[in-house]
């Protein structure tokens, strides 16, 4: 434990632009270890009148491009004005903004990466965030993003690996547990007919198609039906739900606000996603509620569930494996209940609020050590 006088050693500033659930606890986490912060947020942030509430300093500044004089200029004032020794930001336009901000002081610059992927040394925006020498830590949701840094090649350059950590995102079980089952009969599903959820983006990347096409090859006789939520649109998808035999059993919902609470009357849980996953939220959702996923080996997704375990974990892209892994698991009610309660305590244990906080405090106090 560190003492009163190492916690007070130091004062932070966030930058976020949005705050999401887990943000906001690991910020209020960090409150109650003694940590000395300010924040700043986009004036519709959601949350940021929970941190106010908390006593916390929240100043309000829209971030609108990654080159923001408006927002750099206000950013240096708060930062010469505040004598920070640490900026943790937690969005690629926020970290722009802020190394041009804090060019010239004597602060530590951290940065949050959620996904992995979409960075290169031939490019000058990457030199602008990440790839920036100005950058001291580089959390990273899960190690496969942590991996991505450390196998960047290009010439004699290189991502120091003791610039990247891993420290997952923290959950809570009461966050998705809901007093009662949800009633998939309002969307068109039989009572007791088993269902297949996914909750994604709908774009290329996340294989929603092969989903599809795995629904597909699921046999007749278990009249399953699929559910996808999510937003955006995309033809690959569309031509697949078009061209599927089962497409009255397909019901696409789009984006609803209340699609963690229908996650919760799902069988199973899929995420299909073919690359450049990070640690997917809406499988932490399904897990947390005991829903029994099947995710494919892509980014993060592996370091969540554990095959054969908590859950499933098939090959991106192969549809074959995804079937018979929704058949295992809509056929073997037994083995999907224990995989659900394994997921459930794989949230519980691995993935808290309070790992995070320790976790990212220890980042804090390692670069302080460092003078």
């Amino acid at each position: 434990m560190e003492t009163s006088a190492a916690r007070s050693a130091m004062r932070v500033l966030f930058v976020f632009t949005q705050i999401d659930r887990g943000e906001c606890h690991t910020v209020l986490g960090l409150k109650a270890r003694g940590l000395d912060f300010e924040v700043i947020c986009d004036p519709q942030a959601a949350r940021r009148s929970i941190l106010r509430d908390a006593g916390i300093v929240v100043h309000e500044l829209p971030l609108q491009h990654r080159f923001d004089r408006t927002a750099i200029n206000a950013l240096r004032r708060r930062l010469e004005s505040g004598a920070f020794d640490i900026v943790h930001v937690f969005t690629k336009i926020a970290l722009s903004n802020t190394l041009r901000a804090s060019k010239g002081m004597p602060v530590r610059i951290v940065a949050y990466r959620g996904i992995v992927g979409n960075l290169s040394f031939l490019d000058p925006l990457s030199w602008a965030s990440f790839l920036n020498p100005r950058v001291d830590r580089i959390i990273c949701v899960c190690e496969a993003i942590r991996r991505y840094f450390l196998n960047m090649r290009f010439l004699w350059l290189r991502v120091p690996p003791e610039k990247v950590v891993t420290i997952y995102k923290g959950h809570r079980l009461e966050w998705y547990q809901q007093e009662a089952q949800p009633d998939l009969a309002t969307i068109g599903i039989p009572n007791g007919a088993p269902v297949i959820g996914c909750v994604a983006r709908m774009r290329p990347r996340k294989g929603i198609d092969v989903l599809v096409r795995a629904f597909d090859r699921l046999p007749e006789q278990l009249g399953a039906h699929l559910v996808l939520l999510g937003r955006g649109q995309d033809k690959t998808i569309d031509r697949a739900i078009a061209a599927s035999p089962r497409r009255d059993r397909i019901h696409v919902l789009g984006f609803r606000p209340e699609a963690a609470a229908l996650v919760g009357g799902f069988d199973v849980f899929v995420l299909p996603s073919l690359r450049r996953e990070g640690l997917p939220r809406a499988v932490i959702e399904a897990m947390a509620q005991g829903i029994a996923p099947i995710v494919t080996d892509s980014g993060g997704s592996p370091e969540l569930v554990q095959d054969r375990v908590s859950g499933r974990v098939v090959p991106a892209g192969d549809e074959g494996a995804l079937t018979e892994a929704l058949e295992e698991l809509l056929l073997d009610r037994d083995k999907r209940l224990k995989y659900g309660r394994a997921a459930q305590r794989r949230i519980r244990d691995d993935f808290n609020v309070e790992r995070t906080v320790h976790e990212t405090m220890r980042v804090y106090q390692e670069l302080m050590a460092q003078g």
